[in-house]
């Protein structure tokens, strides 16, 4: 019986493929599990009612925080962590995106720092799409705090905490923070944003 190089070829590239994405699937299943968990949470209210968006995450405390980020569909509760160890920070995480604690309130003076997943739930998975100039909101009450990106840049730890450490003076900035690349944190993405407007609705 003769064997065909092809035929045995084709068989190993199939097992191989077989096996690779059943190893892939089998180490990324938390990850998608957390995934289908925040879709089938927030849904995709922010595309087309920014009112009706909102009022799915908020939970009628007037002090509530949202983050809304049209451009890539990101709609997160602000959740304030009790202090800032790890542990807690990613307590908050799993239930949206957290402010770091002792960083300024949205709206007011200084720089509050919001940090977020890139992979579960996958509130900044696309944040690279986001440009100079695109406008994100942050809502509480009946108040929209309107910020617009100053710049998206992807830096080391030691960078991002330099970046962080000098304080705006005399108006409110955020940062919106994630690691990268998904599923890492030896860098972070860095998104800073001044507030360029408030509004009532």
């Amino acid at each position: 019986m003769f064997f065909s190089p092809k035929k045995e070829i084709i068989i190993f590239l199939t097992l191989f493929l077989v096996v690779g994405a059943g190893v892939f699937l089998f180490l990324n299943s938390g990850a998608y599990l957390e995934i289908l968990r925040y879709k089938l949470s927030f849904g995709n209210a922010p595309i087309l009612d920014f009112k009706s968006a909102v009022k799915t995450v908020a939970t009628g405390n007037e002090n509530a925080y949202t983050l809304f980020i049209p451009k890539i569909g990101a709609l997160a509760p602000v959740v304030f962590p009790k202090d800032d160890s790890v542990k807690n920070i990613l307590l908050a995480l799993k239930k949206g995106v957290a402010l770091y604690p002792g960083s300024s309130l949205p709206g007011d003076t200084g720089r509050g720092v919001i940090l977020g997943h890139s992979s579960k739930p996958p509130i900044f998975r696309t944040r690279h799409k986001l440009q100079k100039d695109d406008e994100f909101y942050v809502v509480s009450g009946n108040k929209k705090f309107i910020y617009s990106v100053l710049a998206n840049d992807t830096l080391s730890p030691e960078k991002t905490n330099a970046a962080l450490s000098q304080s705006p003076k005399n108006k409110s900035e955020i940062a919106l923070i994630t690691c990268w690349p998904i599923g890492s944190s030896s860098k972070r993405t860095l998104i800073q944003a001044k507030l360029i407007g408030v509004e009532k609705f």
